[in-house]
């Protein structure tokens, strides 16, 4: 079930407004009414298994339930796409659940071996079951998070500190040294893409897998099988071949995004098109000079810059550790929310509602229940809740001279209620 946690009942937190972060997806917010009216009338329940509740986000491609597993009696979370669409993060899921454990090759010289990772789920989401339904919709059912990295980015109005900046990118390091391992190139890395981890709060979960792949030497790549963000990398511009390197260069911008408070990349900037806005961020990306940008902030970043930039994109496999050295004199750090999850967690009763309450709620106990003319509806509800490809708008199949991809989950931003923080247990 979902937990929300009003941020001023935190002692010595920032204060911040109640205003809400949203971009283009503004109509995802107005369906949920819609859909938590409607669904009290025509449950929309999968595989006689998961009822679905209450809208946690919603994309342009893709929408994320708070569910209840019937079986089971417990909360989880459903994330359901268009089946029309393609999406690999089943793929990837699927072969890391089948991993027990992961170790990268020994260097040829023998003198480097990468990190051991005996445990993907510190890097990764969990797939507990995955489907189709009603023909028209692939279906997920995840472990549960914490709010992703650019809900946090806002919700601190845009300042992280340096030791925050720090952790955030070796955690994002680990994640992609684990899924560069096994060949697959993530090449949408955003903010929203990493979330937080509830079990082990230093934890970051890598997810937004449906524009990944797996890199293969030598292999031709159609320029428009990209779609992009202000995180992409110059290769990913010019449509070449993809390598580990690139996801690497993804993060660089990250951290110059969340170094700069926001203001490299310009947000308040207008643009006659999709094509001027490419543009400006390609010119951004190709001018950057780290020892001009990066000057007034500690030298454990220049260097990373520096070590991300002159990396040879056919060295496989990268020596992550050495990228992370540059940061080996921060020890003992932690994120800036730590000690908001904390407090809720101390300060929150954790009753789960019982599946009484929710067939109280739905008024139904079962699948037979719901009348036949009312589970016929559930197509129209759920067209309601995920929207077709002719709508999916900014998100691209994407020659880069033309479309973008805003870089968020399903490649959309996150409309998020920063008055209320939501934990998803």
């Amino acid at each position: 079930m979902i937990h929300t946690h009003t941020k001023n009942k935190i002692d010595n937190q920032p204060q911040v407004s109640t205003e809400k972060v949203h971009t283009k997806s503004s109509d995802s917010l107005r369906k949920m009414p819609f859909f938590q009216q409607n669904n009290k009338e025509s449950p929309v329940i999968i595989d006689n298994k998961y009822l679905l509740l209450n809208v946690i986000y919603q994309g342009k491609s893709s929408t994320i339930f708070e569910a209840i597993n019937l079986n089971k009696q417990s909360a989880c979370v459903i994330r359901m796409t268009i089946l029309s669409k393609p999406d690999n993060s089943t793929k990837i899921l699927e072969y890391f659940n089948n991993l027990h454990q992961f170790q990268t090759k020994t260097q040829d010289d023998g003198k480097h071996i990468n990190k051991i990772i005996t445990n993907f789920q510190d890097c990764l989401l969990k797939l507990h079951d995955h489907g189709i339904f009603i023909n028209q919709y692939r279906y997920q059912v995840l472990n549960k998070t914490g709010p992703s990295i650019k809900f946090w980015f806002s919700f601190f109005k845009c300042h992280f500190t340096y030791e925050c900046i720090i952790l955030i990118i070796l955690k994002s390091i680990d994640a992609l040294q684990l899924i560069h391992s096994a060949n697959f190139l993530h090449q949408n890395l955003n903010l929203a893409s990493l979330l937080t981890c509830l079990d082990n709060q230093k934890n970051l979960l890598l997810t937004n897998f449906q524009q990944s792949s797996q890199y293969k030497t030598n292999q031709k790549i159609s320029q428009n099988s990209y779609k992009l963000c202000k995180y992409s990398s110059i290769g990913q511009h010019l449509g070449l071949q993809l390598h580990p390197k690139d996801d690497l260069e993804c993060l660089l911008y990250m951290m110059i995004e969340l170094l700069t408070k926001g203001e490299f990349f310009n947000e308040s900037k207008s643009f006659r098109n999709k094509v001027d806005k490419l543009k400006y961020y390609f010119d951004l990306k190709n001018s950057f000079l780290p020892e001009k940008i990066l000057k007034n902030y500690p030298i454990c970043f220049l260097e990373f810059a520096n070590r991300i930039k002159f990396l040879n994109p056919n060295e496989v496999p990268i020596n992550y550790e050495y990228l992370k050295g540059v940061f080996k004199g921060y020890k003992h750090i932690e994120y800036d929310w730590t000690s908001i999850i904390v407090g809720v967690k101390n300060q929150s009763q954790y009753q789960s509602q019982s599946l009484q309450q929710f067939e109280d709620n739905f008024k139904i106990t079962s699948l037979v229940t719901i009348p036949e003319s009312e589970q016929e509806q559930i197509p129209d509800v759920q067209k309601q809740l995920v929207k077709t490809l002719q709508s999916i708008g900014d998100s691209s199949d994407t020659h880069p001279d033309t479309q973008e991809s805003d870089g968020e989950l399903s490649s959309t931003d996150e409309i998020t209620e920063i008055k209320q923080i939501y934990f998803f247990y």
